[in-house]
């Protein structure tokens, strides 16, 4: 049976969101086909596996002594036991699932780990999850494939929000520029707010954010995967609604509302789905993403893109966890073809150019 590990936690404010995701995950994945193996990133960074790491209550008030430490070595795609300072095999993992919101997990850096370990990943490269992390550099990207966004500017400090007021006019929205789940998000209407906000968002991490706050505008979400033949699904858009001017954490995972499929009209649905098809196409993405657009004044704008995804987006393509499981699947066995196909890739050359160095090196290279 295959072992699949399934990455949750991790360094990020977004902790306790991708915790939930996890646990939704590595228990809806089907157990006639795989081993599900939990792999918790606690916010010191270390690794741990458990048997209770299945049950999200455990997580109210978690002991790891009660859990194994484990690691990963490059080069090798087992889990490792970190026993009094030594190494005992766990598992050969088969495929493993990002989880990890936020920083250190969906920006590419869990992706890299996992390809030096020669682990399929049944979730997004680290290219395009690097890219959309982002904000700032998500807008030159969308730019360059004709994609609406909102004009933005991403500052590190306070000395530089006076060129921005040359920019762009207020209400102004300020956020973290490499964060989710609405955290950091704040109004500003005038400079003093804007200097609070700015401050606020650099708390989370080094640069800000500002764009203009759109006053009349819908929010919509779509979801795009590929599934095991290698097709891309599209889901069909979904409105979140909130309490607040601006879409808060509180909205999203407490008492927000959603309408589905959205209220909008066909065409703006049409457009949407087009678009995240294209953008899923374009930067060569694998793994389930989700991105959130805003509708105003008749244009469609893309506000940012999730390559992790809270519950990983199943429920825009099934009311049911027996559609999860169905989903997870798909994408496992599309990611495990996949990795196959590049391991026959040539890596090596021999060029014979050591040959010829002396024991100092060459100063031409």
């Amino acid at each position: 049976m295959k072992n699949i590990a399934v990455f949750f936690g991790g360094q990020s404010v977004e902790h306790e969101i991708s915790i939930l995701t996890g646990v939704m995950a590595v228990n809806s994945l089907d157990t006639s086909l795989y081993n599900p193996i939990p792999v918790y990133v606690a916010k010191d960074g270390k690794f741990y596996t458990g048997e209770k790491l299945f049950d999200v209550d455990e997580f109210k008030k978690l002991n790891v002594k009660g859990l194994k430490q484990v690691a990963l070595l490059f080069g090798d795609k087992s889990l490792y036991w970190l026993k009094k300072n030594r190494l005992k095999k766990i598992a050969d993992i088969s495929c493993a699932i990002n989880c990890m919101h936020g920083e250190r997990g969906e920006d590419g850096s869990l992706a890299g780990l996992l390809n030096m370990c020669a682990i399929p990943l049944a979730s997004p490269s680290i290219t395009p999850s690097a890219t959309c992390i982002d904000k700032e550099f998500t807008k030159t990207v969308m730019k360059g494939l004709k994609v609406k966004t909102l004009p933005g500017v991403a500052v590190c400090d306070l000395d530089e929000v006076d060129g921005v007021l040359g920019k762009l006019k207020f209400p102004l929205i300020v956020k973290p520029n490499n964060l989710g789940s609405s955290i950091g998000v704040e109004r500003a209407n005038d400079k003093e707010q804007l200097k609070k906000a700015v401050l606020n968002a650099l708390k989370f991490g080094n640069l800000a954010l500002i764009e203009p706050c759109l006053e009349n505008f819908i929010e919509i979400n779509c979801a795009c995967y590929r599934d095991k033949d290698g097709a891309v699904k599209v889901s069909e858009c979904e409105r979140p609604i909130g309490s607040h001017e601006v879409l808060t954490f509180t909205d999203k995972y407490e008492c927000g509302k959603r309408v589905f499929p959205a209220d909008i009209e066909q065409k703006f649905s049409n457009k949407i789905k087009e678009t995240t098809r294209k953008i899923y196409n374009a930067l060569k993405f694998s793994g389930v993403i989700r991105i959130d657009y805003f509708i105003s004044d008749g244009e469609v704008y893309l506000n940012e893109i999730n390559t992790v995804p809270g519950s990983l987006a199943y429920y825009l393509f099934s009311d049911t966890l027996k559609g999860f499981k169905s989903m997870l699947t798909e994408l496992i066995t599309f990611s495990e073809r996949e990795f196959a196909k590049g391991q026959t890739v040539q890596k090596t050359f021999k060029s014979g150019i050591l040959m010829g160095i002396g024991s100092k090196g060459s100063k031409h290279l």
